[in-house]
């Protein structure tokens, strides 16, 4: 009697799942049964099963997404989007989802290509849902063969173009429109990468998109951090987080911050302005940078990071995979302190105006801010060619 080929097929599918199920609960079984002797026992990653895709094979840390504004973007409003499966999108997705974070052995990254990394902040309230403007803008550039790097921060009120859509509006909002259009490849984040990659005139691969809970969180996991204003902070205008305000000060001289002061810190600007916010908020990267290195660096995280990753990536937008992110802070922490170059985008770059409406807004100056770019992408002094 011949068997029909549907039957044969269907018994190929069945045996195939039973024996995915059954691996999946092999490696739970043994990992829960070394937990019990509490012994030290290596285990494999657990079996992953591949969700179908039809983009092709999975993007690596190297498959940098291409980006572009000639075609003009729709501006039907859509449900904010953090990424997926809409045509177009990025090669590198979104990652909003729980990720497998665990510790294990990583390798520095080791891609010569220069690699770009957009921090987005946003002022997301206890409570609160949706789509927020990016208070802090600020850009990381790493290049591992000239073995420098980059800190650029960009004013919230630089008025800007929005790619494809035929419009300008403050940069700090173009978060907000990235959602409302569904922008592909990340939503508000990545629009805001395109933006900023057509106003500064670079390749930027990664963004992180975070709000005040992940700051405290990994701050709390850090320990203090010691800063040094030089002249005393005095803030009544102080956001509470209740659409209040409180009072804030700071002495002058060096002081260690927990987390919430160093946050209050790094927020304050009604003494000077967002440029001297700018400043500090720099002045809190690379302090949280030396006390990482001086506690024996990103390896000596690792026990608690993927814990601590569980704790805050709900926070977190980002198209960083966890893997990616710890690569990256492996290769970072190894540039010397003189070769971290700082900058931002500041009034020798912008001059102030009005817009219609009376907003005030920073404008750009093109041919200034691409010096800026250029001075902090200077290859190393040893490798520079001078005449004869």
């Amino acid at each position: 009697m011949r068997v029909p080929q549907w039957f044969v097929l269907a018994w190929v599918i069945f045996f195939s799942a039973l024996g995915i199920v059954g691996a999946v609960f092999a490696y739970g079984f043994v990992r829960d049964r070394a937990a019990e002797l509490d012994s030290v026992l290596e285990l494999p990653d657990p079996p992953q099963v591949s969700r179908p895709s039809s983009g092709g094979a999975t993007p690596t840390a190297t498959a940098y997404p291409a980006t572009g504004d000639e075609t003009p973007i729709s501006t039907v409003p859509a449900t904010p989007s953090s990424g997926g499966d809409e045509p177009g999108a990025s090669s590198t997705p979104a990652v909003d989802e729980p990720a497998q974070a665990q510790p294990a052995a990583y390798a520095p990254w080791d891609d010569p290509r220069r690699v770009s990394v957009l921090l987005l902040g946003i002022d997301q309230r206890a409570g609160e849902q949706g789509t927020f403007a990016t208070d802090t803008i600020i850009l990381f550039s790493l290049d591992p063969v000239g073995n420098t790097a980059a800190i650029l921060s960009i004013p919230r009120d630089l008025w800007v173009e929005y790619p494809g859509l035929g419009r300008a509006g403050r940069i700090n909002s173009a978060n907000i429109v990235g959602d409302e259009i569904s922008y592909p490849g990340g939503g508000g984040p990545a629009y805001a990468v395109r933006t900023v990659e057509k106003e500064l005139g670079l390749k930027i691969q990664f963004y992180v998109l975070i709000n005040f809970e992940v700051f405290t969180t990994l701050i709390d996991a850090i320990g203090p951090i010691e800063v040094c204003p030089p002249e005393p902070i005095h803030d009544d205008h102080y956001p509470d987080g209740s659409y209040g305000y409180i009072t804030i000060h700071f002495d002058a001289g060096c002081q260690e911050l927990d987390a919430e002061r160093l946050l209050q810190y790094a927020r304050t600007r009604h003494q000077d302005s967002d440029i001297g916010r700018a400043a500090r908020q720099q002045e809190v990267i690379l302090a949280v940078r030396k006390k990482v290195l001086s506690a024996g660096g990103v390896t000596s995280l690792l026990p608690q990071a993927a814990a601590l990753w569980e704790s805050v990536q709900h926070n977190i937008r980002t198209n960083l995979t966890f893997e990616e992110m710890v690569r990256l802070a492996l290769r970072a922490e190894q540039i010397p302190s003189e070769n971290i170059r700082q900058g931002q985008i500041s009034f020798g770059e912008v001059y102030e105006s009005t817009t219609e409406d009376g907003e005030q807004v920073l404008i750009p100056i093109a041919s200034d801010i691409r010096l800026l770019i250029e001075d902090l992408f200077r290859p190393p002094d040893s490798l520079s060619v001078t005449e004869p």
